[in-house]
């Protein structure tokens, strides 16, 4: 088989440089405040909506088709703001 189609949350891809991960939130679930050192990050609202902070002191509202890309040595935190389903790719530095 040439494409592999995953659907589920959790983590669906884990390559020697990057991983991939499929998150799905309920309405007021939260995204606890931690970073990835050592990566770069690519964060993409596929369904519903998202408050976002980095450091605690910058906030995203993120809608479907939103992309955010961080370096993993800030701190992210946030919230679902309706039922959502994010990706999050990251990519080693």
């Amino acid at each position: 088989m040439l494409g592999n189609v995953k659907n589920e949350a959790g983590l669906l891809f884990n390559k020697g440089n990057f991983k991939l991960v499929k998150k799905v939130l309920k309405k007021d679930e939260k995204i606890a405040k931690h970073n990835h050192e050592n990566e770069e990050i690519i964060f993409t609202v596929l369904k519903g909506k998202m408050e976002i902070f980095l450091n605690e002191i910058e906030k995203h509202i993120l809608v479907p088709g939103d992309i955010l890309h961080f370096d993993g040595v800030n701190f992210i935190n946030g919230a679902a703001l309706e039922d959502s389903e994010v990706s999050v790719t990251l990519i080693k530095k």
